[in-house]
């Protein structure tokens, strides 16, 4: 999911739609009642938009937000969830990485060799995100905690954890009005990850 702030639920659709015809990627309209997981959502709310990708669209998230930032721009802050190895923040600047944080590094190593590396390269800057939008550090840093394989019950591993950074951002996804759904192809799959 992605938010871009200051920018209409209308831009944000039209750079993604183009994002999937640049990319070879069909796509329709939906009516916003029947979306489904498979589809990208655009949504509005308080200066916001946001972007539900498909599921498992990750990282080709990052590749979307990255033009969406590009094109518009603007800030994008994207994240992605999993069901058990937490959560992951991406802060996107004019289409470059600004700053990274994986909630929980050890869901993103092959062995137990490559976690502390992963947990210094996912470990965020939180004073920077708190700059880029405006709001006090003290408020972001308390959400750029990392679980380890020994902290089981640690609620950096909670898929949700991010829905706190994103309050602390000042991104409300709860009040989002849907504004439109892109049926895309299950071509998006072929993509490079």
């Amino acid at each position: 999911m992605s938010a871009i702030r200051g920018v209409t639920p209308q831009h944000v659709l039209d750079v993604v739609a183009r994002w999937f015809d640049d990319n070879g990627v069909a796509h329709g309209r939906r009516p916003v009642t029947a979306a489904q997981p498979e589809d990208v959502c655009v949504s509005g709310a308080e200066g916001w938009s946001t972007v539900s990708w498909p599921a498992y669209f990750a990282p080709r998230d990052l590749a979307a937000s990255q033009a969406l930032s590009r094109e518009l721009h603007a800030v994008v802050s994207t994240v992605a969830t999993t069901t058990d190895e937490g959560w992951s923040h991406t802060l996107v600047g004019c289409g470059t990485v600004l700053d990274r944080f994986h909630s929980y590094p050890a869901g993103l190593a092959w062995d137990d060799g490559d976690v502390a590396a992963l947990a210094t390269e996912w470990s965020g800057d939180h004073e920077l995100v708190a700059r880029v939008f405006g709001v006090p550090a003290c408020g972001v840093r308390r959400h750029f905690c990392q679980a380890t394989t020994a902290t089981r019950d640690h609620p950096g591993r909670d898929r949700d954890g991010y829905l706190g950074l994103w309050s602390a951002l000042g991104i409300r996804v709860d009040d989002a009005t849907p504004y439109a759904v892109l049926a895309v192809d299950a071509a998006w799959q072929r993509l490079p990850a």
